[in-house]
């Protein structure tokens, strides 16, 4: 399907382009003129040339269909002739219709556009919809079905406008009603690191310090990777589709020698790396462990240190405790698995199965043709559920989103998100996770970012309900959300730790809180040197893609067009890239932050005068164990 899009995008579209230099060129030569006045000058040529290609707006649906006729080149119009029906026409919404939209002036009351909404389709987006859809019937001598299709837009319309109603009773009715009140707490400074720190994933107490699991991107170049998109299994299995919330991605590669996509090999998309922070010298080491030359995962469980990797072209694991060290072979040759957790035991996480480690000894937990996610955090299980968290790496709009497996009856991959969708009635944003954890009694508490309009601190109960402790740093919703953002109230969570004791330890860009109950309290506040802060939203300039043939060849021209604010004066956040994603509480009472992004590792603690300060984790040289 994908390969299908690429042609329609070439084909159906008005003009094609010149060589690639021309494009290059074009890219480049607004950065080489002196003003914005030769900018300006170059933007209104290009909208001269696309006004030439395109033509004066047609003013009638007919004249719109003719206009096709004449723009299309014969190949494109026998590409709409061998569509076996008008759903393939969907497929130039975005390239085609851009410029149709654009240039037939269907978003500025032209005369087409004002046809359009006398037959009932006010919108530029259906406009275009229609005109495409309408021209392949017209190529296939079908009935245009006009009225039909403004009744389908108008009930579309309906329900679009109760989404927000619709939200609004969901989300208040998941409120916790937590008790929130500000108060004085002592202030931290946090100096936010520069240069390159280790992105965690995962801590733990250990050895009197800390043990930390951090993301490594894999080394291959993100050109070369590539993802399973489709119901079909890397190994050509099919899927049925009703197990599924969605798709699970598997990253495959690009084999430049053999000119082929194949799996990716151990840490050839990314691979988490044990690291060790020592407080008598104040800095983070990397982990080197004899029994294993090549370290792909790493994680605490059952009181060791565990790391697993190839030794001697075996995939091994090795756990380093106390007082011994174990080295056993993993379950599979053919795949490097993700380690993860259930309760203080041991699993190993692969494409289709999971095992557990009892002893020394491998037994299945799960086996199947279901495909599972890769998890940057180590998966955890509870019960008949484990939860796996994607990582950016794996590409695109699947970028850090939460997945649970249901073992039984029947066998079930679901999303968070997608879930959520149906809560919120898709108003509210919630896919990308930061942080979560699990608790004693098998409830999930989730993190799902950090500004206004995605921030919010959730609970999946073990049952599968959810509620809502905090939405956009908040514990309550404005009576016209989502028009208007909530009342900021300091609560905004990136960070999620469930304690013995059922409390909730809790981080953010702007202090450390703890959940008891239904009171959420501040601990501590941050005050960084890099604070966030609130903007009005700007105009943005876009590419404007069109095509056009010359010499034989389909060549791209890109051209800037100004996109206005969707909602002018609308304030939105400033880009703050501390975003802390775990915490810990040392038995000293100190605090061990990591991050999400390349900022690192923080150790929060009170010195000898007793004022809370905050140490940005450096790296040391790599220790043995």
């Amino acid at each position: 399907m994908r390969v299908v899009f690429v042609i329609v995008c070439l084909l159906l579209s008005p003009v094609s382009a010149q060589e690639q230099g021309v494009e290059k060129r074009v890219r480049q030569e607004p950065n080489r003129r002196a003003g914005i006045e030769g900018v300006l000058a170059r933007l209104a040529r290009k909208q001269l040339h696309l006004k030439e290609r395109w033509g004066e707006p047609p003013a009638t649906l007919a004249e719109a269909h003719a206009r096709l006729e004449q723009i299309l080149t014969p190949e494109s119009l026998a590409l709409v002739d061998g569509m076996d029906s008008e759903d393939g026409m969907i497929l130039s919404h975005h390239g085609f219709g851009t410029g149709m939209r654009n240039e037939w002036g269907l978003w500025s009351g032209s005369a087409l556009a004002k046809y359009m909404e006398g037959l009932g389709f006010p919108h530029p987006d259906e406009m275009s919809g229609v005109i495409l859809a309408t021209f392949w019937c017209k190529r296939h001598g079908r009935d245009f079905r006009l009225e039909e299709r403004a009744a389908e837009y108008r009930e579309y319309r309906e329900r679009q406008q109760n989404r927000v109603p619709k939200a609004r009773a969901a989300l208040r009715s998941r409120l916790m009603g937590l008790r929130f009140e500000k108060r004085k707490v002592p202030k931290v400074p946090i100096v936010v690191r520069n240069e390159k720190g280790v992105r965690v994933r995962f801590l733990c107490p250990f050895r009197d310090g800390v043990f930390l699991a951090a993301f490594q991107r894999g080394r291959l170049h993100r050109a070369h990777v590539l993802n399973q998109e489709s119901y079909t299994d890397p190994n050509g299995n099919g899927r049925p589709t009703s197990e599924y919330d969605d798709f699970v991605h598997r990253g495959y590669c690009f084999d430049g020698t053999q000119r082929k996509a194949r799996k990716m090999k151990p840490g050839e998309d990314f691979y988490t790396q044990g690291y060790y922070f020592d407080p008598a010298d104040q800095k983070v080491h990397e982990i080197c462990v004899p029994e294993v030359n090549e370290v792909y995962a790493a994680v605490v469980a059952d009181e060791r240190a565990w790391f697993g990797g190839v030794a001697d072209g075996k995939f091994v694991v090795t756990g380093i405790g106390a007082d011994d060290r174990v080295t056993v072979r993993l379950p599979q040759d053919d795949e490097m698995p993700d380690l993860g957790l259930e309760g203080q035991s041991l699993l190993a996480v692969y494409t289709k199965a999971i095992y557990r480690l009892e002893g020394r000894t491998w037994t299945v937990v799960h086996a199947g043709d279901m495909l599972l996610p890769r998890s940057s955090l180590p998966p955890q299980r509870h019960g008949d559920t484990v939860f796996f968290r994607e990582e950016e790496q794996m590409g695109g709009r699947q970028a850090n989103r939460l997945w649970w497996l249901t073992m039984g009856e029947p066998l079930h991959l679901s999303v968070l998100d997608r879930r959520l969708e149906v809560i919120t009635a898709g108003v509210l944003y919630l896919r990308q996770v930061t942080s979560c954890s699990l608790t004693s009694a098998g409830d999930l508490w989730v993190c799902t970012g950090e500004y206004w309009q995605s921030n919010c601190l959730l609970r999946r109960s073990v049952d599968g309900r959810y509620s809502i402790a905090t939405a956009g740093g908040s514990v309550r919703l404005p009576e016209d959300w989502p028009d208007a953002r909530p009342e900021y109230e300091g609560a905004a969570v990136s960070a999620v730790r469930a304690l013995p004791d059922e409390t909730l330890l809790l981080a953010g860009r702007t202090g450390l809180y703890r959940l008891k109950g239904d009171e959420l309290l501040l601990e501590l506040a941050f005050a960084l040197d890099r604070p966030s802060k609130w903007v009005k939203e700007p105009d943005q300039v876009v590419d404007h893609v069109t095509w056009r043939r010359q010499d034989g060849k389909m060549v791209k021209e890109v051209t800037k067009v100004v996109q206005k604010a969707t909602r002018p004066g609308r304030e939105v956040v400033s880009s703050v890239p501390w975003i802390p994603n775990t915490v810990l509480q040392l038995d000293d009472g100190s605090y061990f932050l990591g991050t999400d992004t390349w900022e690192g590792a923080y150790w929060i603690r009170l010195d000898d005068q007793g004022q809370w300060t905050c140490l940005s984790v450096s790296q040391g040289d790599p220790v043995e164990w």
